[in-house]
């Protein structure tokens, strides 16, 4: 019997003939993670487009005072709303979307300077900022602004590249950012 399983070791060790399984089940994760994280990154750099181009699409109407009907003058509030209606594949725009706006003086500095190197990303009401953070000033006629819109994001699969990066954020969430300057056409 001993002689039997000895032999049916040794022709087992020789031969060379089967299947790829055991690599299959070493290999099948990793290629299964780099291509969920594929995804990823590609619905990353989808809402990234989405989002700056519904940003460039609404300051084209600020800057040549397209004011949608009804409405007397440029909010937040309204801003946001033409670029949550212009971004329509970005999930939970309206809650997700922070917008920070202000006059820049041409001749003084870079226009980035005069936004805060941290972006807002989540709208925080203005009783929990300090009062010299004013974030939206919707400016006059003729004045150079920056604006600058960040939305959070959740990956689709917490197990991918991305989603190993953002779950140290405490909402689990990646910022995407888009930033424009204009000038507000005379009235």
């Amino acid at each position: 019997m001993i002689g039997r399983l000895r032999e049916a070791a040794r022709l087992f060790r020789r031969t060379e003939d089967g299947s790829a399984t055991i690599e299959l089940l070493f290999w099948f994760p990793f290629f299964m993670w780099v291509t969920y994280s594929g995804v990823d990154l590609g619905m990353m750099s989808f809402h990234h487009a989405n989002l700056e181009r519904a940003l460039d699409t609404t300051i084209r109407e600020v800057r040549l005072n397209n004011l949608p009907p009804g409405k007397t003058e440029w909010t937040h509030d309204l801003l946001k709303d033409m670029i949550c209606d212009q971004a329509r594949f970005i999930p939970d725009c309206s809650s997700n979307l922070a917008l920070e706006m202000k006059s820049v003086d041409p001749f003084a500095s870079f226009a980035a300077e005069n936004l805060n190197a941290t972006p807002f990303c989540t709208d925080t009401p203005a009783t929990i900022r300090k009062p010299e953070e004013k974030v939206f000033v919707p400016g006059a006629s003729n004045e150079l602004m920056i604006i600058r819109a960040c939305v959070e994001v959740a990956p689709n699969w917490v197990a991918s590249i991305i989603g190993q990066g953002v779950s140290q954020n405490p909402n689990g969430q990646y910022e995407l950012h888009a930033t424009t300057v204009f000038v507000h056409e005379p009235s």
